[in-house]
This record gives structure tokens, C-alpha cells and sequence, in this order.
């Protein structure tokens, strides 16, 4: 995560220690800007709500941290029914309140090219869909030999 922070260098000062005090966080780099401004690089620990999928067979399909709704919405793919009762289990216990608000299944009618099924595979096996991702979209586009710009565009396609 990336922060700019304006303010007196007092206040940045105590936003960052607030900051490097948050659960979740590993690190922070700061960076000054002049007298009142910063720009701080926060590394997060894996965050409990990525964590409470654990072993099922999820993909998101729209991220919590990218929520503009209070409360933030979580929508995501699995593969078998159960797994959203063990995924609530596991947010519960992570101190995480949710509730779920609808079930639906996929749409059948989407269906994805043998090129597609393959990118997508190549991107979950390299950890392209984890927080934080384990590949960049750039190294990835050398691995599945797809244009960077072409490979985006396919993986928010597929999304």
C-alpha cells in the first residue's frame, strides 16, 4: 500500500508510528517530500479475510480492500457449497463480522477459451490471484508469452 501524507511533520510523524502499531502491518518505508508532505510504502501482512479462504477453491471476484460500500462487499467463486460455511467459520474466528447476502451459481453460459483456462491456470499456480501477489503481471506475461497489455486486459475479461 502506498500513502501520501500531507500535514505538519508532526502529524506525519505520529500517522506513521499509528501505522507501524496497526495489526497487519510488516513494514513501512517512509519517504520524505518536503517539510509537509511524505509518502509511505506500508507492506501488509496477509490479511485475514484472504487468509480465512484457506484451502478452499476460491477465486475473487471482487476485493473487500477495493470496496467502496461500508460495509465492504466480498464477492468470490468456489468450486463446492461447503466451502462458504467453512470460510465463514474461519471469519468469524479472525474477529471478521459477516453475513452472507445472496448465493448464486455461475453463470453456465460463460464459458472460457482453451487459452483462457490455460492463463488463468499458469496465473494461480505462479500465485497471480494472492495477497500480496507472488507475480507480476509483466513476469507473468513473459511465463504465459502474452503482450503485458493483451494479458491484462484477458485476466479482467476472465474476472
Amino acid at each position: 500500500m502506498l500513502l501520501d501524507l500531507t500535514g505538519s511533520p508532526t502529524a506525519i510523524r505520529k500517522t506513521i508510528a499509528t501505522l507501524r502499531g496497526m495489526v497487519g502491518v510488516k513494514e513501512t518505508i517512509e519517504e520524505e517530500h518536503g517539510p509537509q508532505s511524505a509518502r509511505v510504502f506500508i507492506a501488509l501482512e496477509k490479511p485475514r479475510i484472504c487468509g480465512s479462504a484457506g484451502k478452499g477453491a476460491i477465486m475473487c471476484l471482487d476485493c473487500p480492500f477495493n470496496s467502496t460500500e461500508i460495509p465492504a462487499r466480498w464477492r468470490f467463486a468456489t468450486a463446492k457449497t461447503g466451502d462458504v460455511g467453512e470460510i465463514m467459520k474461519r471469519l468469524a474466528e479472525g474477529g471478521i463480522q459477516a453475513r452472507i447476502q445472496d448465493i448464486s451459481p455461475l453463470d453456465k453460459n460463460v464459458t472460457l477459451t482453451l487459452r483462457e483456462k490455460g492463463i488463468i491456470a499458469v496465473a494461480i499456480e505462479r500465485g497471480y490471484f494472492e495477497f500480496p501477489r507472488k507475480i507480476t503481471l509483466d513476469d507473468l506475461s513473459q511465463v504465459v508469452g502474452v503482450e503485458t497489455i493483451e494479458l491484462g486486459k484477458i485476466l479482467r475479461s476472465v474476472e
